[in-house]
């Protein structure tokens, strides 16, 4: 009796503690992932914009060739980031539930939650000398849920790369945790056949079989043998070796597919890794760690992007910020010295270490610190901060007062890290809170300013956009993107000369930037400089031969030209490349109509209507068309579709106006032309015109008719 009351007090307190777990994961990020999000940053790209996760029905063939960010993964403008998984997890997302970010970041603090709880299990599983294990797993599990560093991986949908990868790795830790004393190498093909599913989902899951070797190295009490004999042992495991043997092997499978091809990335986003001085790179790199680990122990300071400008590089030995790393690398080596006493902490700097590998500048990385790469880590961290809060506890705390002073750290630890992590939660709701929140971290960081001025260029405030993108080139003046869309901006306000000035200046820092090239040559277009334009769009596609874009604008070249054909012949290629290009297929139609081809117009529109079914400059084309071939009820019906669409749309109302005046239904049509003149006077002036004159005519109608 005594023993099942004992079990179920335990399973109580199981429940409780995993019920407390989850209810932090929810109170931390329940305001931030759910409520009015939208997708933002690296989401944009990664999502929205990338064809491979909102186009159906499934490319197969493009999600396991194409890399995270919709290119192709042999292409020389790849990042080599290849999950398909988790670009296949987007995509069906998409085609169950559509593109909304509000369910993509439920997805994700779900899968933060189950995460939580594996870290708790995994945690109690342990058997660690001299340490209370519930506690341990408990505390951990817990600063784990609350930890503001999170943020960014939870919160920003592209985190689901991290979140999976932590789940597999966990699995596979609870694997290694369960098979430690059980011969046979099931245990290991499972965890290697985990790992190559993990690396579809990032491609750091290929250290994965190293910290299932450092966590059966402690839980086999392997550390307390003495060294020669831990060599014997260590060298004489057979699931070691396979586990080594595993990893290379899917590391090389993982670079053929590849091509073994390196990425190649711009100063502007990692400049420690381009920076010539070999002393320089080392130096930096050393103290990258520190900041890395800086922002696990006090996440103040977070930043969407800490590219150029955030962090200064360390060029002399002198550089006093060399003192942390010094006191970092103490630690280690203190623990080092003492690592069969405090194995616990060494189990945790092994999970802390291992995972952060593939963004420790062994390679190349297109990033100084990336927050959501210390997700994973960050589990080690967690372990080991708790381990060192209750070694002092336990060792240090001999009386009442100071045992209550820790509790009291610890609560108030919590606290401060749940508020920290519900601010960020709400920074990361959407692009003008999360840029701007940057601001206070990285005043000079080049691209926070590009970003805040992109969207304030999207938002319609140009002053603002002026402002910070002009201080984004002050601070990096070979920002080549920053350039150009500076230019841009310029062409819009008319002043060519200046617009292309900076359009030239991006192009000096990058020549081979297809749509530099192609934003000269409209320039150039608007400044009648006809065979120049033709000359800078011939560039662009030199550097990138299915630009469809840029064949639009070709197109556009040769209808200012009055070469029809050409225009016409630029326009199908585009849709050929792009069939999503809405623009093109309105162009094309435009032709089509003004020469009178409609039954063409009618069968090509259908086509575009394919692609984009309910794109409202087709569907009005399209209607225009049905109308003057007297097909009154289909053309009405795509009218309202189209109003009902953008109901603010003045010509939408005037043409189904003249549809009805066609048609004879004078009253409808009237209705139509009060509309269209409501929502713009001054524009609207067919709508005034077919007005007045469709009221003298029946003004002139209801005499003879009171004749009669």
């Amino acid at each position: 009796m005594a023993s099942l009351d004992l079990r179920q007090s335990s399973t109580l307190h199981s429940l409780v503690c995993q019920s407390i777990l989850v209810l932090l994961c929810l109170v931390c990020y329940g305001y931030g992932g759910l409520s009015g999000a939208k997708f933002v940053f690296d989401d944009t790209v990664a999502i929205v914009k990338n064809k491979n996760v909102n186009s159906l029905p499934t490319n197969w063939t493009a999600i396991f060739s194409h890399d995270f960010w919709g290119a192709p993964l042999l292409s020389a403008d790849s990042h080599k980031s290849f999950r398909p998984l988790t670009t296949l997890m987007f995509h069906y997302e998409y085609a169950l539930l559509g593109l909304n970010a509000a369910h993509m970041k439920f997805l994700n603090l779900l899968l933060h939650c189950v995460n939580t709880l594996l870290m708790w299990r995994l945690v109690r599983s342990l058997y660690v000398e001299d340490i209370d294990i519930e506690r341990w797993a408990t505390l951990s599990a817990a600063l784990f849920a609350a930890h503001p560093v999170h943020t960014e991986a939870v919160s920003g949908v592209v985190g689901r790369a991290e979140l999976m990868f932590g789940l597999i790795h966990l699995l596979c830790l609870l694997l290694t945790v369960a098979s430690a004393d059980k011969p046979g190498v099931s245990s290991v093909i499972l965890i290697l056949l985990l790992t190559a599913v993990g690396m579809l989902f990032k491609e750091s899951a290929i250290t994965i079989p190293l910290s299932c070797i450092m966590l059966d190295y402690f839980q086999n009490g392997t550390y307390m043998l003495p060294l020669k004999l831990q060599q014997r042992v260590i060298t004489s495991r057979l699931r070691y070796l396979c586990y080594i043997c595993g990893m290379l092997s899917l590391l090389l499978l993982r670079l053929w597919w590849q091509n073994f091809e390196a990425p190649e990335f711009k100063p502007v986003d990692n400049p420690i890794a381009h920076n010539e001085q070999l002393l320089t790179r080392g130096l930096s790199q050393q103290y990258l760690y520190v900041m890395n680990f800086w922002l696990m122990l006090c996440p103040q300071w977070l930043c969407f992007d800490w590219a150029l400008g955030c962090i200064n590089l360390v060029t002399s030995i002198w550089d006093m910020r060399l003192q942390a790393v010094i006191a970092f690398y103490s630690f280690i080596i203190v623990s080092f010295m003492n690592f069969r006493r405090l194995a616990g902490l060494m189990l945790g700097l092994a999970l802390m270490v291992i995972p952060f590998l593939p963004a420790s500048g062994i390679i190349r990385v297109g990033f100084v610190i990336a927050e959501r790469t210390l997700y994973v880590p960050s589990i080690g961290f967690c372990l080991v901060s708790v381990y060192g809060f209750l070694y002092c506890y336990k060792n240090y705390a001999a009386n009442r007062y100071c045992r209550v002073a820790l509790q009291t750290f610890l609560m108030l630890l919590f606290a401060v890290f749940m508020l920290r992590t519900r601010q960020r939660a709400a920074e990361w709701l959407n692009e003008e809170q999360l840029f701007s929140s940057a601001l206070q971290v990285c005043p000079n960081n080049a691209k926070v300013h590009y970003n805040i001025a992109r969207l304030a260029t999207d938002n319609g405030n140009s002053s603002r956009a002026f402002h910070h993108y002009l201080k984004a080139v002050q601070l990096y003046p070979e920002y080549e993107s920053a350039l150009m869309n500076l230019g841009n901006l310029y062409r819009e306000y008319g002043q060519l000369e200046t617009a292309e000035k900076y359009i030239r200046a991006a192009l000096a820092a990058y020549p081979a930037f297809p749509v530099a090239w192609m934003n000269l040559g409209i320039v150039q277009s608007a400044q009648k400089k006809y065979d120049q334009a033709l000359d800078s769009y011939r560039q662009a596609l030199k550097y990138r031969s299915d630009y469809a874009v840029c064949y639009y604008n070709m197109g556009n070249l040769f209808l200012e030209q009055h070469q029809y054909g050409e225009a016409l012949h630029h326009w199908q290629h585009a849709v050929a490349i792009n069939p999503r290009q809405p623009k093109a297929w309105a162009n094309i139609l435009t032709m089509l109509d003004n020469r009178g081809m409609y039954e063409d117009a009618l069968r090509i529109s259908a086509q575009a209507l394919t692609q984009l079914p309910t794109e409202p400059s087709i569907l009005f084309i399209r209607a225009n068309v049905l109308g003057k071939l007297k097909h009154y009820l289909e053309a009405e019906a795509l009218y309202k579709q189209v109003i009902e669409l953008e109901p603010r749309n003045m010509l939408y109302h005037t043409n189904l106006g003249v549809l009805y005046h066609r048609w004879d239904k004078l009253e409808e049509a009237i209705e139509c032309y009060q509309t269209a003149i409501s929502i713009n006077s001054s524009r609207a002036t067919t709508a005034r015109d077919n007005l007045g004159k469709l009221l003298k005519r029946l003004n002139r109608e209801t005499p003879k008719e009171s004749q009669q």
